[in-house]
């Protein structure tokens, strides 16, 4: 029991904003473009499957969260623990949280404490695009990209205005924001944008236990969250702030009708801070800057976990991150085009009852070079390859060498294929929780092939298929070793094989818009533990699929304009446990939503009003077992923006 909760704790409620900058130049991913935007062309140059949502396509869907939108991803799964406020993670291709990497303009938010990202409280609005590379960038983006990389790019206006936003919703949910850019000198700028959101969270389900029925509701479900994005530009440099803080209940699984940790309580305050700077001291070496520092403090307490003592667990954690970079901008020497980027970084973690002694600190300094090159027309005309590779050293877990080969061809559309060694390295709560971390745990390492083909079929629709192979080793896993102890172990492999489709259309002069995307995909425990070996790894998914569907029309003879469209997402079977018994099965689901909105604009003034009801069906189901997602609910938007 003890070991639950700490490990439920620092494994599921301690991500946030982390500030280990590994984009940069040297990983930024051209994509070629055919029509106006990158809707029917999501190729690459070289080889490396990439699936992009622009602003306008976000403008389309208009997610009030990023994980909103996740299910246009081929291959994309959201560890959605129920309700506005509870915690939702992310993770490509069956893999964990933990191996997925999320970035934001660069910074990395997932963290060197648990290795994941809470998604759910980063307002989409924010967000200008969001793009996901599918299948392993070690080589590119350093740790954790070993099954995927959500890259998100910050949305600031680079005109003068001034905006607002409000929502209101199901289970007393609530959304404000307001945001203002200001032209400080020809080549200045300032734009600063603020939101708050909270939530009830209660909602009633119903929970079918082995026959046995439960009428439920939610509880301790509540939250409240204010996030803010300051951005400075002068010239070419640019200094970019984040900043979060969030209250919330965080309970438990409901088991047998009745909800664990039903008073638990988490908060956190992050702030990280992003410098870019361009150098351009050596004309025939222009670099680029960028510095990012993060401070994070989180807190939680449930008083009733008495087995640390009578007043339950009261824990706070604070974690300082800094790194800096410098990246040659892109050479070309011949056929060939280089980028180099070598960076060095440092974080902390201070533990107040949830490291192996309390109040240490424990520390992790880092220094890596990563260098990329892509040769144009290599033995025959039209073959690129691309070659990245990438040396991180660690100070508590040692090096990894992390190597990428790539190649693209055009042939009627574009072949690519790829192949990277990648890798994660242990997290603090890993390595230092009390009764969970081991400290001799080694770095997980991955193969991953990928095979791709992306065919424009007509000028109005077009085909994106990949298949994929990977095996990760040294996995790192929770181990039983007592009837209430767990600890992270290097158990062996894990096998993964699968294919991912991605059909877009586009009709009437781009009023309408659909996708659909699937995955199909097999991910097995290959460990050679009695009784699990052969068995699917829990919370890998079979099957995903997606539709999407959208109309936009102008309203004559005015400026206005309309829209309405659906969304479709189904999740196959899983399983909970290792091992995968029938007790541990979760039932297949799929959700519909519904929406439409009016956009008025004028001269100086654009207004948004937007409604939508999410879980059309009021499907009742469960993305993680014991943590039940709310019913059928309903939102309404408005947004004012104003230019001077």
């Amino acid at each position: 029991m003890l070991v639950s909760l700490l490990t439920t704790f620092s494994l599921l409620f301690m991500p946030s904003v982390h500030a280990d900058s590994a984009r940069g130049d040297t990983v930024k991913l051209n994509v070629v473009t055919v029509i106006g935007d990158t809707w029917l062309d999501n190729r690459v140059d070289v080889s490396v499957p990439i699936t992009s949502l622009d602003r306008q396509m976000l403008a389309r869907l208009a997610p009030v969260a990023i994980t909103d939108a996740l299910p246009m991803i081929p291959g994309a799964f959201t560890r959605d623990y129920g309700g506005v406020g509870g915690l939702k993670t992310f993770s490509m291709r069956g893999g964990s949280s933990s191996q997925s990497l999320v970035v934001v303009d660069g910074a990395r938010l997932s963290s060197a404490q648990t290795g994941t990202v809470d998604l759910s409280l980063i307002p989409a609005r924010l967000i200008e695009s969001l793009r996901v590379i599918r299948g392993g960038a070690s080589a590119l983006y350093g740790a954790n990209a070993v099954n995927g990389v959500l890259d998100l790019i910050l949305h600031t206006e680079s005109t003068p205005s001034a905006r607002a936003y409000a929502l209101i919703g199901s289970f007393n949910e609530w959304r404000m924001g307001a945001g203002a850019t200001a032209s400080l000198s020809s080549a200045a700028s300032l734009s600063v944008d603020v939101e708050r959101l909270g939530t009830a969270g209660s909602f009633p389900f119903t929970l079918n236990e082995f026959g046995t029925t439960y009428d439920v509701n939610r509880t301790n479900s509540d939250a409240r969250s204010t996030s803010a994005v300051m951005r400075a530009r002068v010239h070419d440099a640019s200094l970019t702030v984040l900043a979060r803080t969030s209250e919330r209940g965080v309970p438990g699984s409901v088991v047998q009708g009745s909800v664990t940790n039903a008073r638990a309580r988490f908060a956190d305050d992050d702030v990280v801070a992003m410098l870019t700077l361009p150098l351009h001291a050596i004309d025939a070496l222009p670099l680029v800057v960028t510095s990012t520092v993060r401070w994070l403090d989180q807190h939680y307490t449930d008083p009733e976990a008495t087995l640390l003592g009578p007043a339950g667990i009261d824990a706070r954690t604070t974690q300082h991150d800094l790194t800096l970079g410098v990246t040659t901008k892109p050479l070309t020497i011949g056929r060939a085009t280089s980028t180099t980027r070598v960076d060095v970084g440092y974080a902390d973690l201070t533990g107040d009852e949830v490291l192996d002694r309390p109040g240490a600190v424990v520390t992790r300094r880092s220094v890596a070079f990563a260098t990329d090159w892509t040769l144009s027309d290599v033995v025959v005309d039209d073959l690129d390859v691309r070659a990245a590779l990438r040396i991180d050293a660690f100070s508590d877990v040692g090096a990894a060498v992390s190597p990428l080969v790539a190649i693209d061809y055009p042939l009627g559309g574009v072949v690519r294929a790829s192949w990277s060694y990648n890798f994660r390295p242990p997290t603090f709560a890993e390595l230092y929780v009390l009764n969970y971390g081991t400290r001799s745990l080694v770095p997980e390492r991955s193969h991953t092939v990928n095979l791709g083909y992306a065919l424009p079929i007509t000028s109005w629709l077009s085909c994106d298929v990949d298949a994929y192979w990977m095996s990760t080793s040294n996995l790192i896993v929770s181990v039983p070793v007592s009837p209430l102890l767990t600890t992270a172990q290097n158990v062996g492999r894990a096998i993964t094989y699968g294919a991912e489709l991605m059909l877009r259309g586009s009709w009437f002069d781009d009023r309408l818009r659909a996708q659909w995307a699937y995955t199909r995909q097999s991910v097995q425990d290959a460990t050679g533990r009695a009784g699990i070996d052969g068995t699917m790894i829990p919370y890998a998914v079979p099957e995903l699929s997606s539709i999407f569907m959208q109309w936009t029309d102008a309203i004559t003879p005015s400026d206005a304009m309309w829209n309405a469209g659906a969304t479709w997402s189904y999740t196959s079977y899983r399983y909970a446990q290792a091992g995968g018994t029938y007790a541990s099965l979760l039932q297949p689901f799929a959700v519909t939503s519904i929406f439409g909105g009016v956009d008025v604009r004028s001269s100086r003034t654009v207004v948004h009003v937007r409604a939508q009801c999410d879980n059309l069906f009021d499907a009742q189901y469960a993305v993680i077992r014991g943590f039940p997602m709310p019913g059928r609910s309903f939102r309404v938007t408005t947004s004012v923006e104003v230019a001077p």
